[in-house]
């Protein structure tokens, strides 16, 4: 499991099949964001992925990169100190990626169960590579499935969901905390699809990510509000390194999910001026037998190396030596 949160910045078709814009921004993303990953929608066979009869294909097949276009975006964002996630949306786009050796490669929910996909990535995947699946607008059986097919010991499920721009009422922080139970040992992300102007965005990804999530994940553009695809989502590099700030923060908070009680916690449980210590309220002689009738319970000025519970477990142990009223019971007054 990751000892922090990592931030993902996506790119998704925000291109529009403008290789130097999408060049501007990847540099963009290199040089001055804080994000942890580039992620790129990756697509070499447009008509495995979108039937030729749909409106949209048109419109896509115009933004399609080359391999070489691709090979350029990715060589440069692997020359940097960025890592690469790939959205793959075809056999043949997997491939083509999974040669670049991607930390995180995911399955969209509109994929979410295409056999023929999955049945490629589990043959092409290594045990090192984690397996990210998109479960926006997906129910529990869609899930399931997915996760047997795959059988990955490391999958990451990703929640967020593309009505653009996602109300935050829709988001259900409750339904995402029940999901979580029931897959322990997996990954979380959350891909906050917000308004770019809505005024509680930075708040609504905390909140989101909060939840015991591993990857924040938001939309990227180079000119907020000004409309291209995935415009009602994407936020400039200024928020988003906001956004990354204040994840440090709660990297903070979030400690490192030890049990065993950290320095500050164990200062605020000393025994005797923080925690109740055990106090005898009657002198006792050497050789008396120890019962609970004879001490009381008190915060007091004096330290003991006894905790409530030693204390309680001293029950019927002899004085060592004589003790007086008040003395603040220690490990050695008893045997």
């Amino acid at each position: 499991m990751l000892d922090r949160i990592e931030l993902i910045a996506e790119t998704a078709w925000h291109h529009e099949g403008d290789f130097k814009f999408m060049n501007k921004l990847v540099e963009e993303l290199i040089n001055n964001s804080k994000a942890d990953y580039i992620k790129f929608h990756l697509t070499i066979d447009l008509e495995e992925y979108i039937d030729k009869r749909y409106g949209l294909f048109k419109t896509l097949k115009s933004w399609m990169f080359s391999p070489e276009q691709w090979a350029k975006i990715l060589d440069m964002t692997l020359n940097s100190k960025k890592k690469i996630m790939l959205l793959l949306n075809d056999r043949k786009a997997i491939d083509f990626g999974m040669k670049y050796n991607p930390r995180l490669v995911e399955i969209h929910s509109v994929c979410l169960n295409d056999l023929h996909l999955l049945m490629k990535l589990k043959d092409s995947i290594s045990k090192d590579q984690k397996i990210v699946l998109g479960i926006g607008g997906s129910d529990l059986y869609e899930i399931e499935n997915a996760v047997e097919v795959l059988k990955h010991d490391k999958i990451v499920l990703m929640f967020g969901f593309q009505n653009y721009p996602t109300k935050y009422e829709d988001i259900n922080l409750n339904k995402i905390r029940k999901i979580r139970q029931l897959y322990p040992n997996f990954e979380y992300g959350y891909a906050d699809h917000t308004a770019w102007n809505e005024e509680n965005n930075v708040l609504i990804c905390l909140l989101g990510t909060a939840t015991g999530m591993n990857y924040l994940e938001k939309h990227i553009t180079l000119s907020p509000g000004k409309k291209r695809c995935d415009w009602q989502a994407a936020i400039n590099v200024e928020m988003f390194n906001e956004i990354a700030n204040k994840i440090e923060i709660l990297n903070s908070i979030n400690g490192d999910g030890k049990l065993k009680l950290n320095d500050g916690e164990q200062a605020y449980s000393v025994f005797g001026p923080m925690k109740k210590a055990a106090v005898l309220n009657t002198d006792i002689k050497k050789g008396e037998v120890l019962n609970i009738s004879m001490i009381d319970f008190k915060r007091t000025e004096d330290f003991t190396d006894c905790s409530q519970l030693d204390v309680i477990k001293m029950m019927g142990l002899s004085a060592s030596e004589d003790l007086m009223k008040y003395t603040v019971i220690l490990k050695k007054h008893f045997k």
